[in-house]
C-alpha cells in the first residue's frame, strides 16, 4: 500500500509572497503537493524489478506548472530516456532536478527567483503517467526531497542563506 502525503499552500510562496535580495524564502514545486512515489527502496512501477531505489519523489500533476524552489541559477537542461525533459538548478551546495518536463520555459545559466515558472509537468521519459519528479544531490550525494523540502521551507532569509551557501 502507498501512502499519500498531500500539502496544500495557497499559491506560490506559501507564507510570503515577495521576493528581495535580502529576504531569501522557499516555496513548492507545484501548487498542490500529493506525494505519489516516495524516495526509497520500492518496487519500479514499470519494470518490476524488486528492490529498486528511487533517488526522488514523485509528486503528482496533470498540466501543472512547475515552479523553482528558491532563488538559484540553471545548470542543465536536457532530454535522458530515464528522466525525459529536465531541468537542473543549482542553489548553493545542492541541485535540484525536476524530471518528466512536457514543457521547459527557461535556459541554462539562467538566474531564476522563487516561484519562476521553469516548465510544465509531463510524462517525458520512462514513466506510467504525467507527474513530477524531484531529485535532490549535495554534490554527487542523492538525498531525500522531502528532507530537503521540511528544511528549506522551515527557514527564510539569512538562516535558509547559511543552509544552502555555509559559511
Amino acid at each position: 500500500m502507498v501512502s499519500t502525503l498531500l500539502i496544500g499552500v495557497k499559491g506560490y510562496g506559501a507564507d510570503q509572497d515577495t521576493v528581495s535580495s535580502k529576504n531569501c524564502y522557499a516555496t513548492l514545486p507545484l501548487k498542490v503537493f500529493k506525494l505519489n512515489s516516495p524516495y526509497g527502496i520500492r518496487t519500479h512501477p514499470v519494470n518490476g524489478e524488486l528492490h529498486s531505489f528511487h533517488k526522488g519523489i514523485d509528486i503528482a500533476g496533470k498540466n501543472e506548472i512547475v515552479v523553482s524552489l528558491l532563488p538559484g541559477i540553471i545548470d542543465k537542461i536536457g532530454y535522458t530516456s530515464i528522466m525525459g525533459n529536465y531541468v537542473a538548478i543549482r542553489y548553493g551546495g545542492y541541485t535540484v532536478y525536476y524530471a518528466h518536463l512536457s514543457k521547459i520555459y527557461c535556459s541554462v545559466a539562467q538566474v531564476v527567483s522563487t516561484g519562476y515558472p521553469i516548465g510544465l509537468t509531463g510524462s517525458t521519459g520512462r514513466t506510467t503517467g504525467e507527474h513530477l519528479h524531484l531529485s535532490v544531490f549535495r554534490g554527487r550525494v542523492s538525498i531525500n526531497p522531502l528532507y530537503f523540502l521540511l528544511m528549506i521551507l522551515s527557514k527564510s532569509g539569512g538562516e535558509l542563506k547559511h543552509y544552502l551557501y555555509g559559511g
